[in-house]
């Protein structure tokens, strides 16, 4: 039995979220770490203070004082969009599977 087109839509875009998600994260997690992190702090963000320099892996984040962090302030929220996204791509896809309407091949011309 063939699968639908619009259910195939949302099934490859149910699918394909996820590792966006992943590839954004780890996008993140790279700007977390440098060779000297009072150096990089220092020289691109303003400022070394030892008090906020903890590590959090979820949400990511290092920051470098009171004002600045390491991760750029758009990988949290597209993360959680993206894991979002993926939820809602596999309840559309379930509900077009479900639709009795969706299950009728298009008639060639």
């Amino acid at each position: 039995m063939a699968v639908p087109g619009t259910t195939r839509r949302w099934a490859v875009a149910a699918l394909c979220a996820p590792p966006a998600a992943f590839l954004v994260y780890v996008w993140g997690a790279i700007h977390m770490y440098a060779p000297d992190i009072r150096e990089t702090c220092t020289l691109q963000h303003g400022g070394w203070d030892p008090a906020y320099g903890r590590v959090t892996y979820l949400p990511l984040s290092r920051k470098c004082n009171a004002y600045q962090d390491m991760v750029p302030s758009y990988v949290n929220p597209a993360v959680v969009a993206l894991l979002a996204a993926t939820a809602l791509f596999v309840v559309l896809a379930v509900a077009a599977r479900r639709n009795p309407r969706s299950r009728k091949e298009p008639q060639p011309p």
